[in-house]
């Protein structure tokens, strides 16, 4: 009588390690959404505070001369755009930071609902920031028309308008940054983190 065969566990097929089960997946859902809610949510208090930092264009109306800028005012435009672009740059990295930290739920379902809030949610900064931005109202002024650039006597005062222009948020891919942010946040600590599973742990 033969003797029964002797199996090599090393050669048994074995579950990949690391690998999410669809129940797992699935019950990943609804947090994944209340993550991209408040990721959107978050977007109406970025905006208003974007419109109370960024700074206004003003521009001075002379009779019958047109108008024009004082020195340095130009740069106003582009400093606007800036703080725009670095709050969202904050807001994406800090989004994936925090999505990081909810252990139980790592994994694909949460990067995926991280990356769309935080897309989302700068999207929405920039609407409300463009909403809530607002001009000063025209005042009264004496300008040299030399400081402005245009014809005139140097040292002659003439009177002129003093008006401001609404900052503005810049274009709508800057909510890109916002995505690129959140996702190069997750995937970089998933990597620092090195386990296949992602540190994922069974939640309580």
């Amino acid at each position: 009588m033969s003797a029964p065969p002797v199996l090599d566990d090393d050669f048994l097929p074995t579950e990949p390690e690391g690998r999410l089960t669809r129940a797992e997946l699935r019950g990943d859902v609804p947090a994944a959404l209340r993550l991209a809610a408040i990721l959107t949510v978050v977007g109406l208090p970025l905006g208003a505070l974007w419109a109370l930092l960024a700074p206004d264009v003003h521009v001075v109306a002379l009779p019958g001369s047109g108008t024009g800028s004082p020195a340095g005012e130009a740069d106003h435009a582009f400093d606007a755009v800036a703080i725009h672009l670095l709050m969202v740059a904050a807001f994406g990295v800090i989004a994936g930071a925090v999505a990081w930290r909810r252990r139980h739920r790592r994994g694909p379902v949460m990067l995926v609902a991280l990356v769309v809030g935080a897309l989302v949610g700068a999207v929405l900064a920039g609407r409300v920031g463009a909403l809530f931005a607002w001009a000063s109202s025209p005042v009264p002024v004496l300008v040299d028309p030399a400081a402005l650039g245009t014809s005139g006597v140097p040292g002659a005062p003439v009177p002129a308008v003093l008006t401001s222009l609404p900052p503005s948020p810049g274009p709508w891919w800057i909510a890109l940054v916002a995505g690129l942010g959140a996702a190069l946040t997750y995937v970089l600590a998933a990597i620092v983190d090195g386990h296949e599973d992602m540190g994922r742990e069974e939640p309580a």
